[in-house]
């Protein structure tokens, strides 16, 4: 009986910490992160599996992609102030020594932040599409010492 509780007890533990695991890296912006204020452009509105959202794309980030090459893995895009907001700097795939900085993937078809998609319900998401699809929206983005970002709003510029 007591083998039984442990074995029990040490897969949860295992399973626990696969979800900390997880969530860490989103978890972690939002709690130590810095604010920053990005422009967003619009990509696509609804997905049928995922409902109804706003995908979102950084313009500056679509320019420094080109500048790591080929490959697939981590790229590092540093964020430079642009009057109220940032834009990329330069992208690399080592780790900048200063911050701010993104940590983003390329393993996709375009660089990715863990920034692109902002989740709202239906009627709300077709209403916020329309405004960022006016140009005048910033996504409010938490960045912590790591890279690792947190989409935390969507605001008027």
């Amino acid at each position: 009986m007591r083998t039984s509780l442990v074995k029990v007890g040490a897969v949860a533990l295992v399973q626990l910490a696969l979800v900390g695991a997880a969530v860490a890296p989103r978890l972690s912006a939002r709690l130590t992160g810095d604010e920053y204020r990005l422009r967003v452009a619009p990509v696509d509105p609804i997905d049928p599996f995922r409902g109804a959202y706003v995908d979102l794309s950084y313009p500056g980030l679509r320019d420094v992609d080109d500048e790591v090459g080929s490959g697939s893995g981590p790229v590092y895009v540093t964020l430079v102030r642009d009057g109220d907001v940032w834009t990329a700097g330069s992208a690399s795939r080592e780790r900048p020594d200063g911050a701010p900085y993104l940590a983003c993937d390329d393993r996709d078809w375009r660089l990715r932040c863990g920034i692109e998609s902002w989740f709202l319900p239906q009627d709300e998401a077709a209403a916020m599409q329309e405004r960022v699809d006016g140009g005048s929206m910033v996504a409010v983005v938490k960045v912590d010492g790591r890279g690792h970002a947190a989409l935390v709003r969507v605001e008027p510029s």
